[in-house]
């Protein structure tokens, strides 16, 4: 196992080749109006960085077909998936102001949909198969689903450097946007640590205080669930604090820091297997950097004080690089993560510290269609006594 885990990660470093053109310097309103419209998400193509804009409306589609072969899965799991994916994003101006940036709608929707009986079936279904304390894929609800993530409207000031959000909020549109993580497991994707719910209520503000720095705070709502009405209090249970401070370094604003210090109130099950209300303070970080023209890498670490969700603690690090510098939405993704599992009467745990491996690697066949291929390794799963278990997939899409 080691020597698997030891020839991965030598990989990595045969492969630090010179991806996208450099950063822009940052000016004022890039930050705050610019990094809350639109980007290319977790599936979309670089070369689809601006959505598509008519009469104020932009809006992104993302449809995808994923196979997934699972190797030593749990007991029950061994089969092969076959998912849809679908991904929409609608930005709808209400107000115009061309100085402070209007006033915004956005709609988030996704869904996910199994394409023969096992991927169909909720008792089979992939993303628990494995026992970890990170989902296998970040788009995939459950087995049959589809679900508004974000109806907020968004109100920018001060010249496009302030921004109040309002509604039924997706926080990670918001917080932890390390857009070179774009792998398939939930915590390469954005913090397990965090308490970034999605379709809760929650009201988000930013501001840039420079250039360079800014500073984000959210309050939400916890435990409502897609099909759930956000407004019934019944549905919720708990509530989260998370804060933001964000700095642009290195020339041409190459770098980005982000510190995130939180608190949470949630129900949860305890050791004892009774349900508590359970409060944890916590602090996450990440660095992404453009180290050149075709390289780019990031680091994540982040601790909460109680077992609040299934991932208490996290380190994990990994390069997207560009090897043909004549495609350059193509590109070879490295990421490796060590995620510790939350103790609690639901989920008792076997191994404290999970490790993953990943590998992916994305050809963009036009200015629309692109294909990924995916191989996963996971050892010591959190919730499962198996050493190892592996994951390899491949992903068609297109993005308009």
């Amino acid at each position: 196992m080691k020597n698997r885990l030891f020839s991965l990660l030598a990989l990595t470093g045969l492969l630090a080749a010179p991806m996208s053109a450099v950063a822009d310097e940052p000016t004022p309103g890039n930050i705050v109006f610019e990094g809350n419209m639109f980007g290319p998400g977790p599936n979309g193509p670089e070369c689809k960085k601006v959505a598509d804009e008519k009469y104020g409306t932009q809006w992104i589609f993302d449809l995808l077909y994923g196979y997934w072969a699972l190797d030593n899965a749990m007991p029950g799991y061994n089969h092969n998936e076959h998912i849809a994916i679908v991904y929409t994003i609608l930005n709808q101006r209400l107000f115009e102001d061309k100085l402070n940036g209007g006033t915004w709608l956005r709609v988030d929707l996704a869904g996910s949909w199994g394409l023969n009986n096992d991927s169909d079936d909720p008792s089979t279904f992939y993303v628990n198969s494995l026992g970890m304390c990170s989902g296998l894929h970040t788009d995939v609800l459950d087995a049959h689903d589809a679900a508004l993530l974000e109806v907020s409207v968004k109100q920018f000031f001060a010249g496009k450097r302030g921004m109040v959000a309002a509604g039924m909020i997706k926080l990670n549109n918001y917080f932890d946007r390390v857009n070179h993580a774009r792998f398939t497991n939930d915590n390469f994707e954005s913090s397990g640590v965090l308490p970034l719910p999605f379709n809760n209520l929650a009201i988000v503000s930013q501001y840039e205080l420079d250039r360079r720095n800014w500073v984000t705070a959210a309050v939400t709502r916890m435990g409502t669930r897609w099909g759930m009405n956000p407004f019934n209090p019944d549905h919720a249970n708990g509530y989260a604090v998370v804060g933001e401070y964000g700095h642009i370094f290195g020339e041409d604003g190459r770098g980005k820091v982000r510190v995130s210090p939180f608190f949470c109130s949630q129900d949860g099950w305890g050791k004892d297997g009774r349900l508590h209300d359970r409060n944890a303070v916590g602090i996450f970080g990440s660095v992404d950097y453009q180290a050149c023209d075709n390289a780019r890498v990031y680091a994540r670490a982040g601790w909460a004080s109680g077992d609040y969700q299934r991932c208490s603690a996290e380190l994990s690090a990994g390069a997207t690089l560009n090897l043909c510098p004549s495609r350059p939405n193509d590109y070879l993704g490295i990421g490796f993560g060590l995620f510790k599992g939350g103790e609690s009467g639901a989920n008792p745990l076997v191994n404290e510290f999970e490790k993953i491996v990943e590998l992916m690697y994305r050809v963009q066949l036009d200015d629309y269609w692109y294909v990924s291929v995916y191989y996963q390794m996971i050892m010591d799963a959190a919730y499962r006594d198996k050493d190892f278990a592996s994951a390899t997939g491949v992903q068609f899409g297109i993005t308009y």
